[in-house]
């Protein structure tokens, strides 16, 4: 063993970067993007750039790989970097026409999909199942070992920053923490990673290596979790198809946990397979897929429930696609056997690119179920009429206007309007006055479908509004940190109610709500001295928000203002925020935060 010199670190990192330049080029890029986000210099533009340029580094690397693996000359290695540019130039410049949610839903597809890549692109039509797994092997190690190494080095360099903020009296700026993860995340990272692959692929199918500790993680800990969780869903079926019960909504992030795992445990015993003592684990693994079954179908009537009342999304729609390739998966291994393990990214590499574009996409998919669903809602409520939207002839009912108030609002955040204009006879951009159409963030979109919903008479629905619609928020538009106290003696915060005592001269007050708190009461030692009664001002507060567009729940802040007064009292109370729902009988008020101005005559 060699001590580690200066030499030798810089030789090796110039090997890596010449076997690797442009992956780690995209490295640098990301890690500079998130620098100046951070300094809020690129701003609106950060995420675009900063998305293009990760999805540089598992795209890069596969192809780098691939090219090592093919003996290619340079001219195919050339074209194979030339063809990664434009599949991120593409990204690129989709981006833009893309909303922050699909943009994000991309990314995250496409960098799954390119690490599948690098999981199974060197071995297509390489027929080598002990160098593949041998293979995965190292890149799993080797980004174990290079994120620990990353945490480690930046929890000590970051405590090291701090002893000279506190020892030194040397000021280093909040900032410098966020850059120093960033270098050490985005640049010492995976270049560190890189420089352990191994540069001839063809030799690991002779490796041997099985680390006793990975046999023991996959046997000893991950198995018994499925073992367990499997068993856990297989009652929780019985118990569906005895009380006739549909799947809880969160089954799928179980029965997707519980698959992965499961399937990962195979992974790991791929090796143990080959040898006559562990017979066993050919057994598991059959049974494991047949014993998923349940959990798949489970899963499946789980999503046809949401999907029937609810529409496509993308969420759902990968769901969907999620539970089908689990179901061709387990078919597969269930009744083959086989032992090629190289199927498994291979699948879901394909599904995932496959899913991305063109009109079977997720995007296109949810775009088109949303928009029907939305079409059948304005239908019943009588606004929609041989495709053209028409003001209500009557009030339309709560639950029409919450599904328009959800759909609208979602087609618009995460698709624009684009499928809704030819329901409008061209007059959309007229209508749609709440703010630029090239704007799209969930405040934004409720702001919209308020508009826009107004222009047909039916009044929007917010999310709060729809998840319990007794209940209400109500809050100021602007918050000031300044309160004007003119005229006024005394100034004062409730946060509670009952507040706490306010000792005025030789008396003491306080606040409380009155017994069907509908009203802000105002005490003294000897009991209640003035009532200000809640119902006009949040009746006024809430026709505000029906009848015009705005971020939900808030209200210009006069509308949440009260006042009164007694013989040698004037009060004034600013609201800051008031809860509260519609009970059988009636306005009840929840909780009360406030500043409240009391003058002594």
């Amino acid at each position: 063993m060699r001590f580690p010199s200066i030499k030798l670190l810089v030789s090796a990192a110039s090997a890596t970067w010449a076997r690797f330049p442009l992956v780690l080029l995209s490295a640098v890029a990301a890690t500079l993007a998130a620098m100046l986000a951070l300094e809020e210099v690129l701003k609106a533009e950060a995420a675009r750039y900063m998305t293009t340029a990760l999805l540089g580094i598992p795209l890069f690397t596969a192809l780098a790989l691939l090219a090592e693996r093919k003996a290619w000359p340079r001219g195919y290695r050339l074209g194979t970097s030339g063809l990664g540019l434009a599949v991120l130039a593409g990204f690129f410049s989709l981006w833009s026409g893309w909303s922050e949610i699909e943009g994000f839903t991309r990314f995250a597809q496409f960098a799954a999909a390119f690490h599948l890549f690098v999981a199974f692109l060197p071995y297509v039509r390489v027929n080598e199942p002990n160098g593949f797994w041998q293979y995965n092997r190292v890149l799993f190690l080797r980004f174990l070992i290079a994120t620990l190494f990353a945490g480690v080095l930046y929890a000590g360099l970051a405590i090291a920053l701090l002893a000279l903020d506190q020892l030194f009296g040397v000021s280093i700026p909040d900032e410098a923490y966020g850059h120093l993860w960033f270098l050490l995340a985005g640049v010492f990272h995976p270049w560190f990673f890189l420089s352990g692959l191994p540069r001839r692929l063809a030799d690991l199918e002779g490796w041997r290596e099985y680390p006793v500790v990975i046999k023991i993680f996959a046997q000893f800990i991950l198995m018994p979790i499925v073992i367990i969780y499997l068993a856990i869903l297989t009652a929780y079926l019985g118990k569906v198809l005895l009380t006739q019960d549909w799947p809880s909504g969160w089954i799928g992030y179980l029965v997707s946990s519980v698959a992965g795992v499961g399937i990962l445990s195979l992974l790991l015993l791929a090796p143990a397979r080959e040898h006559a003592e562990n017979a066993w684990v050919t057994t598991y693994a059959r049974w494991f897929y047949v014993a998923l079954f349940p959990s798949i179908v489970m899963l499946l009537m789980a999503i046809w429930k949401r999907v029937s009342q609810y529409g496509f999304t993308e969420q759902r729609y990968f769901l969907t696609l999620l539970a089908a390739w689990l179901l061709g998966i387990a078919v597969y291994y269930a009744v083959r056997q086989s032992k090629d393990i190289k199927l498994i990214p291979a699948s879901l590499c394909a599904v995932l690119v496959l899913s991305a574009f063109g009109p079977w996409s997720a995007y296109r998919v949810s775009e088109r179920s949303q928009t029907n669903r939305l079409a059948g809602h304005l239908r019943n409520a009588g606004v929609l009429v041989d495709g053209r939207l028409v003001p209500a002839a009557t009030e339309a009912s709560f639950e029409d206007r919450k599904e328009i108030s959800g759909s609208l609002a979602y087609l618009i955040e995460v698709h624009g309007t684009r499928s809704i204009e030819p329901w409008f006879d061209g007059e959309l951009a007229a209508i749609d006055t709440a703010s630029p159409v090239t704007v799209r963030s969930r405040v934004m979109a409720m702001s919209r479908t308020r508009v826009i919903m107004n222009h047909f008479g039916m009044a929007y629905v917010s999310p709060s509004e729809a998840r319990a619609p007794d209940f209400f928020t109500l809050v100021p538009e602007q918050r000031s940190a300044l309160t004007a106290v003119t005229g006024f003696d005394w100034h004062a915060d409730i946060g509670r109610l009952p507040s706490n005592p306010l000792p005025i001269g030789g008396d003491t007050l306080r606040f409380e709500l009155n017994e069907g708190k509908d009203a802000l009461r105002l005490l003294d030692q000897g009991g209640p001295i003035l009532t200000l009664p809640l119902g006009r001002m949040v009746d006024s507060a809430r026709a505000h928000l029906r009848a015009h567009p705005g971020p939900p729940n808030t209200v210009p802040a006069d509308l949440l203002q009260l006042g009164g007064q007694t013989d040698r009292l004037e009060v004034r109370v600013v609201i800051k925020h008031l809860s509260g729902r519609d009970s059988d009988d009636g306005l009840e008020i929840n909780s009360i935060n406030a500043e409240v101005l009391l003058d002594v005559k």
